[in-house]
């Protein structure tokens, strides 16, 4: 076996990014590369500058097609002259960090598989916004090709490393879009193995000028040409039905879902959706069970929606379907207002910041921890919110996760802008910690008021919020934790949830009804037993204390560690709760990536009741209700 990598890069019109992609590529720590650039016909300059890098480079080989004829082609057309064994794909117009081969190719090694594959950062030329998609989970430290399938990046073939033997048994489809699905999908479900590198390498750029993102077309339809060419090498039956359920999930229902509706025109979308239904009928989706859980993530005027829509589609009903959809987006983009002002700048922060300065000094005193990883687009609602409560904080603590957008720059202007009026730390992480835990055990220690504010970047609160979580502290000293009730808004402050209290009451006890000061382990035995009763941390005031032995057991977990963070800190003393919804927790995206973590979630679920009950007994009463609880999440998610 030759251990190199071939790096097949597609080109097309990319002159604006290709010097970016390339370099991250010739600068790797793993230096055995060779780099296959094909131009496919290109109308800017795209062709000067790569026959410039192959003149430069001796590990650069560049082919230009006769005619346009598709990445699906170009690809495999480098396959043919790739000289490694290994082989990894970059579209044009991304990049990689420099240690990226290096690490999935021991990944791929140490592991013995086929396949490695590391997570994403999602990136936007119009803006400094970051996401990091998450593109698989390790359940009990194994790997699971299903959950790198129950993906809406699975068919890429870019952030993954391939053994070059797999890749020449599933060549590209050529002709249509979405010519990886066949390839990368069949690969994922033939190898032997895949396995999971946790970091984030590969560094994926959304422009609005790019073929995913273009408008609606008949072309979006090579969905369906894809998926047939896949089924010829995956066929569909008892063994392969949970692959084919993610696939259609991502790759079909979220067409339907997210890409349709993004067209304006009203009868244009009506063909759309008879042509959708004509191609979508053979994959039965109201049968598809991550189609229900999608529904079940949904909030209640969401899921009446979406009911509706798929239901008349079903009964071909198109142009009730397509006014259910009109009147949808009106409604969102007329009447439903974010909770959230859009246009806070630094000055509107700096306003808040004055008030703050000239209120009275208060026992207990706050300290507010801002925890942050990318989310410089919420930063300045974040602190705006923080700086309009009508309690004075003592200190604003900013921590910095190694962020990849300009995060960074806007700390240290708010920092230098807020420092006369507010006293104000930051606090820069050198490597990325990994743990949501770690940086707040971090906030903890630099804390120096009574109690703490854990205030995530991207979160949002009611200017009383401080003033009626306090409320019960200034009362009773032994209160450990005053929470707040919690709304969930999506990505643009729109509220989908107006409330968590009946995702917490899961038994209709009615004890969140009203606000109450409970002791901790009866709380703990009456209710936090069976399941988490904290829905968000940016909506709980703890008591400033040595937590370092519950941060280290919580830290254990990757899924429900905060449940357990909460109940050990509860059983120190009291807990309190304020029943308005005075805090409002963001979710990001549609929550599909969050469905492939369902059984490591669930795991760890059950190794939180075994320390629950070793520390606080459960009765055979509360095992039984547990057992319950066990069955319905089996059910409800498919395990």
């Amino acid at each position: 076996m030759k251990k190199g990598i071939s790096v097949i890069i597609p080109c097309y019109n990319t002159d604006k990014y290709l010097d970016k992609c390339l370099e991250s590529i010739l600068n790797q720590t793993f230096k055995n590369v060779e780099i296959i650039l094909v131009d496919d016909c290109s109308k800017d300059d795209t062709w000067k500058l790569i026959k410039k890098y192959e003149k430069k480079y001796e590990n650069i080989t560049a082919i230009k097609n006769k005619v346009n004829s598709g990445a699906g082609f170009s690809r495999n057309r480098a396959l043919e002259k790739a000289k490694y064994d290994y082989i990894s794909f970059i579209d044009s117009d991304d990049y990689v960090e420099e240690n990226y081969y290096e690490e999935l190719l021991n990944t791929l090694e140490t592991e013995k598989a086929d396949i490695a594959v590391c997570d994403i950062y999602v990136k936007y030329t119009e803006s400094s916004e970051i996401d990091v998609r998450s593109c698989a989970y390790l359940s009990s430290e194994k790997d699971d090709k299903y959950g790198f399938i129950n993906n809406g990046l699975a068919a890429s073939p870019c952030n993954k490393l391939f053994k070059k033997e797999l890749l020449v048994k599933f060549p590209f489809a050529e002709g249509i879009m979405n010519e990886d699905v066949p390839t990368v999908l069949a690969s994922l479900i033939d190898a032997s193995k895949v396995a999971y590198n946790k970091n984030t390498f590969y560094s994926y750029i959304q422009r609005k000028s790019s073929v995913q993102n273009g408008g609606l077309s008949d072309k979006r339809f090579d969905i369906f040409k894809a998926l047939e060419v896949l089924e010829t090498r995956v066929p569909r039956n008892s063994k392969t039905e949970k692959y084919w359920n993610a696939i259609i999930f991502n790759q079909i229902i979220m067409f339907l879902i997210y890409v349709i509706p993004k067209e304006e025109r009203f009868f244009t979308r009506v063909k759309f959706l008879k042509k959708f239904k004509k191609h979508a009928h053979k994959y039965t989706i109201r049968r598809n069970h991550l189609w229900w859980d999608f529904l079940s993530a949904q909030g209640k005027y969401h899921n009446i929606y979406y009911r509706a829509f798929l239901k008349l589609l079903s009964m071909h009903c198109y142009l009730l379907a397509n006014s259910t959809l009109s009147f949808y987006k009106f409604y969102h983009k007329h009447f439903k207002k974010s909770i959230i002002k859009d246009d806070i700048n630094l000055y509107d922060v700096v306003k808040m910041a004055k008030k703050q300065s000239k209120m009275k000094a208060h026992t207990p005193t706050i300290s507010v921890v801002i925890p942050n990883y990318n989310y410089e687009k919420f930063m300045l609602q974040r602190i705006y919110s923080i700086l309009f409560q009508k309690v004075k904080i003592n200190e604003l603590i900013i921590l910095d996760d190694c962020s990849k957008d300009e995060s960074r720059k806007l700390i240290d202007e708010i920092e230098i802008k807020l420092q006369p009026y507010i006293n104000v730390k930051k606090v820069y992480n050198e490597t990325n910690s990994g743990s949501a835990f770690k940086q707040w055990e971090k906030g903890f220690s630099l804390a120096t008021s009574d109690y703490v504010w854990i205030a995530e970047a991207d979160d949002y609160c009611q200017n009383n919020f401080l003033k009626e979580v306090i409320k019960p502290i200034k009362k009773d000293i032994d209160v450990y934790i005053s929470y707040a009730d919690t709304a969930f808004i999506d990505r643009d402050g729109i509220i989908i949830m107006r409330t968590i209290k009946p995702e917490i009451d899961i038994l209709k006890t009615g004890h969140w009804d009203s606000d109450f000061v409970n002791d901790g382990i009866k709380e703990i035995k009456a209710h936090s037993f069976l399941n988490c009763t904290i829905a968000n941390v940016s909506s709980v005031l703890f008591k400033n204390d040595n937590y370092t032995k519950e941060f280290k057991e919580s830290g254990k977990y990757k899924q429900a560690g905060d449940w357990l963070f909460y109940v050990n800190v509860m059983a120190k003393g009291k807990i309190a709760f304020h029943n308005k919804p005075l805090n409002y927790y963001r979710v990001h995206g549609s929550n599909v990536t969050t469905l492939t973590k369902k059984q490591a979630h669930f795991d760890e679920i059950v190794r939180i009741h075994k320390s629950i009950d070793e520390k606080f007994t459960i009765t055979k009463k509360q095992k039984s209700l547990i057992e319950k609880r066990y069955k319905f999440l089996k059910r409800v998610w498919n395990l």
